[in-house]
This record gives structure tokens, C-alpha cells and sequence, in this order.
């Protein structure tokens, strides 16, 4: 399966979108399509895809079409489609004493003598520089055989100053000229209006990609070079002096300072770093210079996977935008039936072919389905914006659908709610032929191939052993190994069959537990220690306490969330007791323990089954069954590759607050939605029938259109403007 993702241009209103997306979805391969309005952006999954046959697909529709290079995502050089409504705004304001001249004449009744000349002369000038476009892009369409929203205005502006020619030579005073004009001009300025807001909706992720710096200085055999960021490749060293902007990931090869990172991990205060430490696009070097080799470069960067993702959210679509989008794939065609029906309804029925002709251009004007089309991905525009601002990243907009919902949140204890770093406190063997040592060399041995916070601590504990007791341990190699499914793991040491797991793990595998062993296990969780027991071949001899602590904000997020009207519930693999401890320190009242993977997913599919809405927060790699079954998943991304973190949100950092902020702002995001499209639908329902019967004037529709759109491109600003954490 491929993702391919395109740059679409000329697209105005959602029936373009309709239109690009059945073109693509006729390409052979292709299994998904997702074609986003105000992102000018189609995102494409299929089999055997291949570019060239996409683009002349959207070609052939009448689109432009230029694929994105994924790796290029970061770049400042990157190519954009020209956005047509970037010039509106100009034109606009220069025509506009035309413009307001031809509108006063077209009110005051100027008939006679020259003036129906000079009307004529001042439309003629607007039709030329603002219906151009119009013209154009319905010209376009009609030889593809599709309608969209040029189609309207260039029907209701061309039909507006046709019908006005005639009078001129016979004396007339059925002008429209006025009309004619005032719709183009109208509708011109609210595209400026709107394109502007537009870009400000969009600043968050343009501020995100201008994080990163357009050169670097790259040191080869002593000798620093500035060279473009496009052009520096894995493995080069690069040279940061203080204040400066870091511009690629790498890892610290000399020198020592503090990096500002809380525009990309959200974490408030600097990190120190030395040699060997991790350093990340877009954050900014303080106190001392820095040198880094380049371990990635790109869209592989933390940066270029975070800009990377936001795109795709705000490119995919949420269930109720589809929905939109599928109205206004027919809305287009019914309005010109409706518009007919108008100009022979007054004509025939009411024998007034003159108010027919003007109320039926009312309708093609008034009736232009910008606002519907704009209402969903604006706002979904503003929230993804926000939320990246702040270190969340919403991977899948329907997430924002479903937050509303929710009425229970399930929290993994290690890792999420504690900081995923337990320390080793006590190694305590059992087996008089052991000591601590050699004890502690096989348990970190087997532990040297698993991924968990137990096994880390215990390969780190070993290799820190203090010199007084014999200095760092040198781990022999284990072969065979095996993860026991969140329980434990087993593995081949020097001839030997090493388990480390929980106790019950140890019983589950047969092991034997000799006489005063669960004394020793039940000392340590009464101390609140995380116990691991470790057999050798078969039998136990000994137990590891470890001590993880829980974060400092946590007891502050669990209760922003009861706030929000959530059950919260605590997952976790670790014994009872010791998740007890923590929950009664964060005030949880529901606590499931000694859990697997598996069990997690089935706690969500039975809350689910009692028709309960539930988000799932974990660490995105062994609580990954649930996050995916969850009904919004939100990953702590610990690591530097996001991208492969499980869920449907990620939060970068390890800021729990962000978690009632996530929940807050899909909220609130999902409101401007629900606000947007019914304005967009009640504004339709009510002015279509209203210009139909004449009550609404040409010139007004022309406004009324205008401002719908705008208003619904304010409407999803308003979040921005008035959000607060």
C-alpha cells in the first residue's frame, strides 16, 4: 500500500472537490481518496500508484496538479500552487469606484441619455478584470463536463449584463449592468477576505515549518561551510553557536549546553545536553556552541514527522465533512434547475420576464455552496493549528467527532501517569548460591532485548553498579529470548534458562517458589515497589523492587479530566498493590491491574459494548491493541520517531496537562463544525427560497454569498482568537 499526496490548484468550492476526487478514484490502484479544500491538498492510497497517471487524472478534470515530495516537507523551497485569490483583493480595491459608480447609477435610475453608455462601459471593465476568472474557470468546466461554483457566478453575472444589452437599443430601462457588477465586485472582495483569513487559520503549521533554518554550518576537515539545509546529508557534522536555531536532528558529538525544545516537545523548561545526547530540528541552542552528527535530515527529522502529520490530519477528512462534501457534489446542478424553474415560474405564471430574469439570478449567486464546503475543513484547519501549537497532534480529524462523547478515559499507569523510569531499589536474592551481583548480571542479561521501563532499569542499574561492590557488570548475551506478553521475559544465559517476570508470571511457567520467597514479595509492595521475581532454570531465586515515580502533574491532569465529566480508569501491568499506591495518590477510583495488552482492549470493547464512549492513553507501543480499538487513542510519544506511535492523537512531551487540553479542544473544535455547517445549511434553506420569490435583489444575493463565506471562515478563527488553555 502507497500514500501519495498532491498539490491540487484551481479548486473553489466543495463541488470541485467531489469532482477531483472521483477523477482519482478512477485511477486504477486506487483504494482512498482525500481531497481537502482549504489546504489545496489530495492524499491518495493505493496499489501500484503511479504519479504521472494521478496528475493527468486531475488534469484531465481541469484541475492543476503537482505531486509533494514527503522528505521536502520542512523545506523553505518547497513549490506551492499559486493561489488565484491571493490577487483579489488588489483587483478589488482598485475597481471599486467603478464599481460604486455603476451600483449608485443602477439605484438612482439613470436611464436616459448617456448614462445606460457609460453603465455599460464601467461593466465591460468589471466583467474583464473581475469576471475573468469566472469566466475562465466556467469555461474549464464545461469542457469537462462538470458545474461548480464559477459556474453561478459567471451564469448569474453574464446573464445579468446579456439581458441589459438589448435595452441600450431600444430604449429600455430594464438595465443590469449595475447588477452584473456589483456581483463580481462583491464577490471578488469576500474571496480577498476570505483567502486572508484563510492564511491566518493556516499560521500555526506555516510557523511550524519556519521553525527550521534554511542553512547550517556543516564542519568538513576543520573547515565550517554555510550550505543549504536541502543539500546536508546523515552523517555530516554541523556547528550551532548559542542562540542559534538547531536545523537537523543529530546526536551531540562535542561541546555542552541548555536547548530550548517547547516549540517542538512542549517541555516548559531547557534541556541540558552534553556529547552523545539528542538534539532536535527547530529547537534553539542557549548557552554554549554545539557540535551533532546528522541522524536524520528531511521529513525524518521530529519536525519534519510532526508537519508531516499535521498536513495529513487537516487533509483527511471527518464523517460529517464527507457528508458535506457529498451534498455539495449535487448542489450545484439542482441550483441551476432551480433557477430555470424561477425564470419560467415568474414568466410563464406571473408573465414578468423581467422580475423572472432577476430573481433567477438571485438564486445562481445566492446559492453557491462556498460556505458548506468551507465550514468542516476550517475549523478542523484551526483545531489541528492549535493543538500543534501545543504539542498535540490530532492524527485522524474524526477523533475531534467522537470527542464530544466521551465519557470515560483509561490511563496506563507506567509511562504515562508515572514517569516511565522506574530505579531499582532493592535486589534481594533468596538462593544462598547467589549474591546480589551475579544475581543482577543474569536478570539484566535477558532483560539486555526488551523494550520495557523494568528491563531499561535493570540493564542501566547493572551497567552503574557502584565501584565499591565491583563497578559496571559486563552482560553476557542471551540468546532464545522471549517477552512473556507484558508478564515478564525468558532467555538463554551461559547455558542457563533466565525468567524475569511478575509472580504470577512465575507460577504460570511452572517455576517453583521456595519457602520465605512471597514474605520477600510482600515486604516490597507493602513499600509501594514494583516486584519482579527472576527464576533459574525453573526455580525462583530471587526479587527486584523498583520504584517509579509518578509525574508531578499528574494528580492535577486526573482531576481536570473528572472536571470535564470523564470516569477516569488506571491500566496497568504492575501487581495490585503498588498500583493502589498510585491510585489512591491521584484520586482513581477504578484501578484494573496485572493486565495484558489483551486485557486493555477488552476493557475498552466491553465499556464500548455498554454503549460507553472511552479514549485510551498509553505509550503507543504495548498499549497499542487498545488505542487502536479505543475511540480516540492518544499516544505519549516518548521516542523520536512519532510517526509510528498508535492512536489517533499524539501528545509530544510528557506534559499531562495536555490531556484535558486535547479533550477541550476537540470539543471545541467540533463545535465550530456543528456551528459552520448550520449556518452554511440554514443559510441556503432560507435564502434560496427568498431569492426565488424575489424578495432578495441580485446585488444583495451577491453580498449575502460574500459573507456566508466569510462568516464561516471567522467562525473557525473565533476558536483561535478566543481558546485558552
Amino acid at each position: 500500500m502507497k500514500t501519495l499526496e498532491f498539490h491540487v490548484s484551481g479548486m473553489n468550492c466543495a463541488s470541485c472537490v467531489s469532482h477531483v476526487e472521483k477523477a482519482l478514484a478512477r485511477v486504477a490502484g486506487v483504494t482512498e481518496v482525500s481531497v481537502n479544500l482549504t489546504t489545496e491538498r489530495a492524499t491518495v492510497k493505493g496499489r501500484g500508484l503511479v504519479v504521472s497517471h494521478l496528475e493527468q487524472a486531475v488534469r484531465a478534470a481541469g484541475y492543476g496538479a503537482e505531486s509533494i515530495d514527503a522528505s521536502a516537507s520542512t523545506s523553505h523551497s518547497h513549490q506551492r500552487h499559486a493561489n488565484p485569490r491571493a490577487t483579489a483583493l488588489p483587483r478589488a480595491m482598485w475597481t471599486l469606484p467603478v464599481a460604486l459608480g455603476l451600483m449608485v447609477a443602477h439605484m438612482a435610475g439613470l436611464h436616459g441619455g448617456v448614462w445606460p453608455w457609460v453603465q455599460l462601459a464601467a461593466a465591460t471593465l468589471l466583467m474583464g478584470v473581475l469576471g475573468g476568472p469566472f469566466f475562465r474557470g466556467m469555461a474549464k468546466g464545461l469542457r469537462h463536463g462538470r458545474a461548480d461554483m464559477d459556474t453561478l457566478i459567471a451564469l448569474g453575472s453574464g446573464v445579468a449584463y446579456a439581458a441589459s444589452i438589448p435595452p441600450l437599443f431600444t430604449g429600455g430601462h430594464a438595465l443590469h449592468f449595475g447588477t452584473a457588477g456589483a456581483i463580481l465586485w462583491f464577490i471578488t472582495l469576500g474571496h480577498a477576505l476570505e483567502h486572508k483569513a484563510r492564511r491566518s487559520a493556516a499560521s500555526a503549521l506555516q510557523g511550524l515549518r519556519d521553525l527550521a533554518p534554511e542553512t547550517a554550518t556543516v564542519v568538513r576537515l576543520g573547515k565550517e561551510t554555510e550550505t543549504p539545509i536541502a543539500e546536508i546529508k546523515e552523517g555530516a557534522t554541523v556547528l550551532v553557536r548559542p542562540g542559534g536555531r538547531i536545523p537537523l536532528d543529530g546526536k551531540v558529538s562535542a561541546g555542552q549546553s541548555t536547548v530550548d525544545q517547547a516549540m517542538i516537545t512542549g517541555e516548559p523548561e531547557p534541556v541540558d545536553v552534553k556529547e552523545g545526547d539528542r538534539v532536535f530540528a527547530g529547537t534553539i541552542n542557549q548557552t554554549g556552541s554545539l557540535k551533532f552528527t546528522v541522524t536524520a535530515t528531511g521529513g525524518q527529522t521530529l519536525l519534519g514527522q510532526i508537519v508531516t502529520m499535521v498536513e495529513q490530519a487537516q487533509t483527511n477528512k471527518a464523517g460529517v465533512q464527507r457528508l458535506a462534501d457529498r451534498v455539495a457534489g449535487v448542489f450545484v446542478p439542482a441550483v441551476v434547475a432551480v433557477a430555470v424553474m424561477t425564470l419560467l415560474g415568474w414568466g410563464l405564471g406571473m408573465q414578468d420576464w423581467t422580475a423572472g430574469l432577476q430573481n433567477m439570478i438571485a438564486v445562481l449567486i445566492v446559492a453557491c455552496p462556498c460556505a458548506l464546503g468551507l465550514a468542516v475543513p476550517m475549523a478542523i484547519l484551526v483545531g489541528t493549528g492549535l493543538g500543534a501549537e501545543r504539542s498535540i497532534l490530532i492524527k485522524d480529524p474524526a477523533a475531534l467527532e467522537r470527542a464530544g462523547k466521551l465519557t470515560h478515559i483509561l490511563l496506563d499507569k507506567t509511562g504515562t501517569l508515572t514517569t516511565g523510569k522506574p530505579q531499582v531499589t532493592d535486589v534481594v536474592p533468596v538462593d544462598a548460591s547467589l549474591d546480589e551481583r551475579a544475581m543482577l548480571r543474569l536478570a539484566a542479561a535477558v532483560e539486555q532485548d526488551s523494550e520495557h521501563p523494568i528491563g531499561k532499569a535493570l540493564v542501566k542499574h547493572a551497567g552503574q553498579y557502584p565501584e565499591g561492590r565491583g563497578g559496571p557488570i559486563d552482560l553476557p548475551p542471551v540468546s532464545n529470548f522471549q517477552s512473556l506478553t507484558a508478564a515478564g521475559v525468558r532467555g538463554n544465559v551461559e547455558g542457563q534458562v533466565i525468567t524475569v517476570g511478575r509472580l504470577s508470571a512465575l507460577r504460570e511457567h511452572a517455576v517453583t517458589i521456595p519457602d520465605g520467597f512471597e514474605e520477600q514479595v510482600e515486604q516490597r509492595l507493602r513499600a509501594s515497589r514494583t516486584v519482579v521475581g527472576v527464576a533459574v532454570d525453573g526455580v525462583a531465586v530471587g526479587i527486584l523492587g523498583l520504584a517509579d515515580e509518578v509525574r508531578p502533574e499528574a494528580a492535577d491532569a486526573v482531576s481536570a479530566l473528572k472536571k470535564l465529566g470523564l470516569t477516569v480508569v488506571m491500566l496497568t501491568g504492575d501487581a495490585q498493590r503498588a498500583a493502589d499506591q498510585v491510585a489512591r495518590r491521584l484520586d482513581i477510583t477504578r484501578t484494573l491491574a496485572e493486565v495484558k495488552p489483551a486485557d486493555k482492549r477488552n476493557e475498552v470493547l466491553r465499556l464500548q459494548r455498554m454503549g460507553k464512549s472511552c479514549a485510551m492513553v498509553g505509550d503507543g507501543i504495548n498499549d497499542a491493541p487498545a488505542l487502536a480499538e479505543a475511540d480516540i487513542g492518544i499516544a505519549i510519544a516518548g521516542g523520536t520517531d512519532i510517526a509510528r506511535d498508535a492512536g489517533h492523537v499524539v501528545l509530544v512531551g510528557s506534559d499531562l496537562m495536555n490531556l484535558p487540553v486535547a479533550v477541550r479542544l476537540g470539543r471545541a473544535t467540533m463545535q465550530r463544525i456543528v456551528f459552520g455547517l448550520l449556518w452554511a445549511s440554514i443559510y441556503n434553506i432560507f435564502l434560496i427560497p427568498l431569492a426565488a420569490l424575489g424578495i432578495i435583489h441580485p446585488m444583495f444575493a451577491a453580498l449575502a454569498m460574500s459573507l456566508s463565506s466569510v462568516s464561516v471562515v471567522l467562525n473557525a478563527l473565533w476558536l483561535r482568537w478566543r481558546w485558552e488553555d
